[in-house]
C-alpha cells in the first residue's frame, strides 16, 4: 500500500472483505513446511502449517536482548543459514496487502525456495516513510513488538508475524496499541509476551525503524509489500511471476 492508499483508506472497506477465502485458506490449511529461523547467530528450526506453526531451539533457548542495549537487535530471517542467496522483505503489519502476501505468495516462496535451502528471506518492517510513520501514528508500535518478539523469543516469532497478519484490523484503525500487540503476542504462544509491552512503551527499538525507513528510501520503496532482489525492488503481488523469476535468476546466478 502507497501512502495516497494509505491516506484515503475507505474506513467501511475491512480487512476481511480485502482477503479471499482461497487466500486465508491457503494459510491455514497449507503443507507442513520446514524452514530455519535466524537470530544472532542461533538457528532456530520449526515445521509450519498455516496459522499452527510450531519451532523448537536447535542450539539453546534463543536470543534475550531485553536487558541489552536498545541498539542490539536483529532483523528476522527466515532460510537457512547455508542459503546462497539472501533477499529483503519491506512489509507492514498495518498493510492488508502485506497481510494478502504473507499469508499467500510469501508461503509459496518458502515452499519452493526456502524449504530446499537456496533462499534465506530477511523481513523489515517499514513504520515510517518519508519521516513520518507509514499507516498511521500506531505504526511504529506494531514495529517495536515485531522487533522484540523476534530478539527476545525467536523460537516464537513466525508464529506472532503470521497471527498478526492472519487477524490485522482494518488499517484505518489505530489499532497496533501497547495492550493489544501484547494480547497477540499472547495469543500467538510468545510465553513471555511483556517484552512486546516494554519495547512499545520504551520504543525500544527506534534505531532498527529509522534505519529501516532509511533503507527502504534507498531500494526506492514507496509502499508495502515489496521485496528487493538482486538489487531491484518487486510489488510481489502486482508482479507475482516477474517476482519469482527474480529470486529463480538470483538463485542462479548465485
Amino acid at each position: 500500500m502507497d501512502r495516497k492508499q494509505a491516506s484515503s483508506a475507505v474506513d467501511s472497506i475491512t480487512f476481511s472483505d480485502r482477503l479471499s477465502s482461497q487466500v486465508v485458506g491457503a494459510a491455514v490449511t497449507g503443507l507442513p513446511r520446514r524452514y530455519f529461523l535466524l537470530a544472532g547467530g542461533v538457528s532456530v528450526a520449526g515445521t509450519i502449517a498455516g496459522a499452527g506453526a510450531y519451532l523448537n531451539s536447535q542450539s539453546g533457548s534463543g536470543v534475550d536482548n531485553e536487558a541489552n542495549s536498545a541498539d542490539q537487535y536483529e532483523y528476522a530471517t527466515i532460510g537457512s543459514v547455508d542459503a546462497g542467496t539472501t533477499i529483503t522483505y519491506y512489509g507492514s503489519y498495518k498493510c492488508p496487502f502485506c497481510a494478502q502476501f504473507s499469508t499467500g505468495l510469501l508461503q509459496k516462496l518458502i515452499r519452493d525456495y526456502v524449504e530446499p535451502g537456496e533462499l534465506a528471506i530477511v523481513y523489515r518492517n517499514v513504520a515510517y516513510l518519508g519521516g513520518e510513520p507509514f499507516l498511521g501514528p500506531d505504526a511504529p508500535n506494531a514495529g517495536h513488538a515485531g522487533l522484540a518478539v523476534y530478539n527476545n523469543e525467536p523460537s516464537s516469532y513466525f508464529d506472532y508475524h503470521e497471527y498478526v497478519f492472519e487477524n490485522q484490523p482494518p488499517e484505518s484503525q489505530q489499532w497496533a496499541t501497547a495492550d493489544r500487540l501484547t494480547e497477540f503476542a499472547r495469543e500467538a504462544g510468545v510465553s513471555n509476551p511483556g517484552v512486546v509491552r516494554a519495547a512499545v512503551e520504551e520504543s525500544r527499538y527506534s534505531t532498527a525503524l529509522q534505519e529501516t525507513e532509511a533503507a527502504a528510501q534507498e531500494a526506492g520503496i514507496r509502499g508495502t509489500p515489496a521485496l528487493v532482489v538482486g538489487g531491484s525492488s518487486f510489488n510481489p503481488l502486482a508482479s507475482p511471476e516477474q517476482t519469482r523469476q527474480a529470486v529463480e535468476n538470483a538463485i542462479a546466478s548465485s
